[in-house]
């Protein structure tokens, strides 16, 4: 892969007031910049040059520096990049780390149109990081940032580098200061145990895309853990099995390939591995997990891993010899035409003269049909009773890889990319049995060949790469069903003309595998000789590009390069010797090019098929088995049982009478205003008429409706009056330039009627409506009219209790108390007061008690001030006042999300560029044409987090969407809020959201400026935005919890004052 980088020069510069020399954690040496060489350079930092463009600069630090007497600046001008780079620094591969540091940018921006990789402006990296990975950024003008991101060393020696104008350019200057670099001991900082599942000893967690999976012990035990683990995705990744085996009849194309795989594969398995998959029937069963209706089998488990032999059987078949054998092949010119599953993987194996160092780097990608290749996103770290300690990636449910990558304890690394497919032998074993056998009980290259080739069936005919990281030999194994062909660098370095470096890419070289594709009963002619495709050539001159140098970032570099790098490719992995030593390994989710595939229809590598889901690119992960697992395993908690169910069971009492209104009982024709002033009648009646024509039937759920719907006319008021004013609803008039005389009227004139309905009852408020509907119907009524009828309908007088609503601009201001004593006798009383500023308002509300796990409701009239005492047998844990809504207040969080097309040309889309950069960027362009295409028809602008200025967020709504830990902005909201953001999980209302497809949606004032709006769609997951933003959904309330593309709960923020806690 060409550089991203040109090798020009750079200028640094540093504020120096006197020479102490400054110590950190890990050593990073001169972490303060305070110390100078007698040549005036900084010591144990330097310039990368061929990483830096000729328009850096120097940057002159007149603010200050951020501690003590020295830091470090870098300036470019119209547009360019420049990094530095820290001396070694120690650490322990497979080990947690935190890299911080402080950053100060002046007019700091980056490249706003680069994409595939998104550039930023300021930040910290290591210099084993691959380029996906970064700390947040720091742009715009800044004051003093503290950065940091938690990273697992992949190196024993590295380096920090300071970056402005990553992976891009920018313009602007960045100030480093006091950079650290420490290592973490608390793995629940990187994994929460909120995030953790567990069965038994084994657990699952998920980050980046990837599904980590740990199981350990017996086959039976070990398979028990991962189906329990992993059901739901073993469900799904079968229903889509069906869908492509029959269209028009997924469960019919299952049932199919069960047949097959039981006829065929499923007694070839050895019992270890038949024990395995029992279990992980078994597991995925007890958890729920169905098929068309039933409950997860054991040849269920078989069937999916079976499937890929029972892909290449077809093909198989056709040069298997029979009595009508004849000649065929593809000639090379042809090779544009190759259906898309003969280019499945790319590989490569390198050591010796072509590594940095001499160690073994070795890297494969994994190439598949994106519609089931998006499953293909677990990571599996087996502890057998017997054999070695193994991890492998595969789709859920496998006892194989299938991808292939596969690492074990002995320093043993292989993978595969599939070649034109041989012939089948029937009486053998599985390609997966072999595979995961080979992963588990192979010590040495040997090995490998040996279990593979034992009984083999042709099956999923591969290129093997394969690395002895104790040794540093590396080989490919070719594997026909008759044939083989071996090439080691123990016994000959050169064998492809590249000495050390050995790479496959799906095309056979040995004449002798070759020969076994002769058989075809049209007795075309057969082209045994090898010619090279485009990525052969490719990895050749990657190869003389980089001989002799070749590391973990090369093959990051290479991998996100094309043609190696294909658009049907699913993900990429790479180890090195010294990763292997500890079991670690690099995993990109998605393609490395970092393009992602959306579902789209005709499209042959991802067609908008039944369930169809984005592959997106999600940057690298670091897998650390051993550590991690020692970590969480020294934490598992000793209780498994579920959480209780927080939700506590609504006793309305004599309320419930209030929430029970038959619609034939509801008023009906049409009154006329007699003037103007009638308007907030007019539109009144109208309004709640359809409140209480659509309760449910059930009445908490009718409760909890209709108090919805009265807070959104309370938070609609309140938006507009906050817009344009306040008035009397009296003074209602025709205009055209505001909303407010229209929508003003209407909805205090909704809360009068809806208070009368309140005070009156139901029976007698209904009679008031149908006789003043009947009495007016198409004639004029005034406002007197109406409470003159309502008046000698309930015999009451109500002039005062109306005109409140009517008269007056504003809104009621109750002050809440609550106050809880034990009764000698037994038993608690709780005394509720209220107290109100004049003028008082006359009203009727509901209070609830909140009591064990029961909410009771109690229902009130207050006057004026207001005191009364309730009893209870149990205390009361909580006291919340007008639980229904009955009465609208002034609040300051009146947002919800219709009002973003009140005034949506000052909106900003801004989105997150930490760890998932690349998602939440496309996420937020696609979401910005989604919202041009409902309403508005314009695109709003697109920020990145870390360059939204202060004036910029105070002077606009924004719209502020991403993963949980990417978008700097979350931690922007306030703990007033009710929520709690962490990695990966939320906590919202007490209640944690720790499942890859949760998500939060939040309408609140501004933190920047409360008289602007704050839309968050938040997510626990890339995939999980996708959902969020994939349809623009009106009438979302001020908050709303996702999960997948369904919102499970919504609603309005609670009211500050009006809940007591005891």
């Amino acid at each position: 892969m060409t550089s991203l980088f040109r090798s020009v020069a750079v200028f640094l510069v540093i504020v120096m007031l006197s020479i102490p020399a400054v110590g950190a954690e890990i050593g990073v040496s001169n972490p303060g910049f305070e110390q100078l060489g007698a040549d005036g350079s900084i010591v144990g930092w330097r310039l990368i040059a061929e990483r830096s463009t000729d328009t850096a600069g120097l940057v002159p630090l007149t603010d200050g520096v951020y501690t003590g007497v020295g830091a470090v600046g870098l300036e470019v001008g119209t547009q360019g990049r420049a990094t530095v780079e820290s001396d070694p620094v120690e650490l322990e591969v497979g080990k947690l780390y935190r890299l911080s540091g402080w950053i100060r940018t002046i007019g700091a921006v980056s490249d706003p149109m680069t994409k595939y990789p998104t550039a930023v402006p300021a930040c910290l990296t290591m210099a084993s990081f691959p380029f996906t990975n970064h700390s947040p950024a720091v742009g715009g003008d800044a004051d003093w940032t503290r950065v940091e991101t938690l990273f697992i060393a992949t190196q024993a020696s590295d380096r920090v580098r300071l970056h402005l104008g990553f992976n891009g350019t920018a313009r602007g200057s960045a100030l480093f200061d006091d950079i650290r670099v420490d290592p973490v001991d608390d793995i629940t900082e990187y994994i929460p145990m909120e995030t953790v599942r567990w069965s038994g000893p084994g657990f699952r967690y998920d980050d980046k895309g990837w599904i980590f999976v740990h199981i350990e012990g017996e086959p039976f035990d070990r398979g028990h853990q991962y189906g329990s683990l992993v059901s739901g995705e073993i469900a799904e990744y079968i229903r889509k099995l069906g869908v492509l085996a029959n269209g028009d009849d997924p469960e019919a194309g299952w049932e199919g390939l069960r047949f097959q795989a039981d006829a065929i594969f499923l007694r070839k398995y050895d019992d270890e591995y038949l024990t395995e998959m029992k279990g992980i029937a078994d597991g995925a069963a007890a958890a729920g997990a169905e098929a068309w209706g039933r409950s997860l089998d054991y040849r269920d488990i078989v069937t999916v891993n079976s499937v890929i032999d029972l892909g290449q059987l077809h093909n198989a078949l056709k040069v298997t010899p029979n009595s009508l054998t004849g000649q065929a092949f593809i000639a090379p010119d042809e090779e544009m035409a190759v259906d898309l599953d003969q280019h499945k993987c790319s590989a490569f194996a390198a050591t010796g003269p072509a590594t940095a160092g001499g160690q073994v780097v070795f890297g494969q990608i994994f190439m598949w049909g994106g519609f089931a290749g998006v499953h293909w996103n677990v990571i599996c770290d087996v502890e057998p009773s017997t054999g070695h300690r193994l991890v492998y990636q595969t789709f859920p449910g496998g006892i194989h890889s299938g991808a292939d990558f596969y690492l074990n304890e002995a320093g043993i690394v292989f993978g595969e990319t599939t070649v034109m497919q041989t012939p089948y032998e029937a009486d053998s074993t599985p390609q997966s049995n072999r595979a995961r056998k080979a992963a588990q009980y192979a010590s040495s290259i040997d090995d490998v060949e040996r279990i593979l080739w034992e009984k083999n069936n042709g099956m999923y005919t591969n290129d093997w790469p394969i690395a002895d990281m104790k040794t540093g030999e590396v080989a490919i194994l070719l594997l026909g069903t008759h044939s083989k062909k071996m090439w080691r660098t123990g016994e000959d370095m050169d064998p492809f003309g590249t000495p050390g470096f050995l790479w496959a890419n799906n095309n056979a070289r040995d004449p002798e595998v070759r020969k076994e594709y002769i058989a075809q009963p049209d007795d075309r002619p057969f082209d045994l000789m090898f010619s090279p495709w485009n990525r052969d050539i490719a990895f050749n001159h990657f190869y003389q590009e980089n001989k002799g140098s070749i590391d973990a970032e090369k093959a990051v570099r290479l991998w996100a390069s094309s043609p190696i790098n294909r658009a049907h490719a699913c993900d990429g992995k790479i180890t090195t010797s010294e990763m292997a030593q500890e079991m670690v390994f690099l995993a990109h989710h998605g393609k490395v090019t970092l393009r992602e595939k959306f579902p789209t229809k005709g499209w042959r590598i991802l067609p908008d098929l039944p369930g169809a889901e984005p592959h997106l690119s999600t940057g690298y992960s670091v897998v650390s088995p051993i550590f991690v697992a020692d970590r969480l395993k020294a934490l598992r908690p000793t209780d498994d049982d579920d959480a209780a169910d927080d939700d506590l069971e609504m006793v309305l009492g004599e309320v419930e009478e209030d929430f029970e209104i038959d619609s034939d009982d509801l008023w009906h024709g049409t009154v006329w205003p007699a003037t103007e002033a009638e308007s907030w009648f007019i539109s009144a009646t109208a309004a709640y008429w359809r409140l209480l024509d659509g309760l449910e039937e059930d009445p908490t759920e009718a409760a909890e409706a209709l108090a919805d719907e009265l807070a959104a006319l309370e938070n609609r008021f309140l938006y507009t009056v906050s817009r344009e004013g306040d008035l009397p609803a009296l003074e209602a008039h025709r205009a055209y330039d505001q909303y407010g005389p229209y929508l003003v009227p209407r909805i205090k004139g909704t809360f009068a009627l809806h208070q009368l309905r309140l005070l009156l009852g139901n029976e007698t408020f209904l009679e008031v409506m149908r006789t003043v509907h009947q009495r007016f119907d198409g004639q004029a009524m005034t406002t007197a009219d109406f409470i003159q009828t309502a008046e000698e309908i309930s015999g009451r007088s109500l002039e005062t209790f109306v005109r409140q609503w009517l008269d007056q601009q504003g809104l009621p201001t109750p002050q809440v108390e609550a106050l809880v004593a034990e009764k000698r006798k037994g038993g608690w009383d709780v005394t509720v007061r209220i107290s109100q500023s004049e003028p008082a308002y006359h009203f009727v509300s509901r209070v609830a008690f909140d009591i064990g796990e029961k909410r009771k409701i109690r229902e009130i009239e207050v006057e004026g001030d207001f005191s009364e005492t309730f009893h209870f047998e149990d205390k009361p844990e909580r006291v919340e006042f007008d639980i229904f809504r009955d009465l609208p207040t002034d609040h300051a969080s009146s947002y919800v999300w219709r009002n973003f097309v009140d005034q949506f040309h000052e909106t900003l889309i801004v989105y997150g560029t930490a760890r998932q950069i690349e998602a939440n960027h496309t996420m937020a362009r696609r979401w910005q044409e989604k919202v041009a295409d409902a309403y508005i028809e314009i695109l709003l602008p697109l920020v990145k987090d870390a360059e939204l200025t202060p004036e910029m967020a105070a002077t606009h709504d924004l719209m502020v969407l991403g993963t949980l830990d990417d978008n700097v902005l979350f931690d922007a909201i306030p703990e007033s809020a009710g929520v709690r953001w962490g990695r990966n999980s939320f906590t919202w209302l007490g209640k944690d959201y720790a499942d890859t497809d949760d998500g939060l949606f939040l309408a609140l004032p501004n933190p920047f400026n409360p008289e602007r709006v704050m839309y968050v769609l938040a997510a626990n997951s890339a995939k999980q935005l996708w959902h969020m933003t994939e349809k623009y959904r009106r009438g979302l309330p001020q908050w709303a919890v996702f999960e997948g593309d369904e919102v499970v709960n919504e609603g309005y923020f609670e009211r500050p004052g009006f809940i007591v806690e005891f």
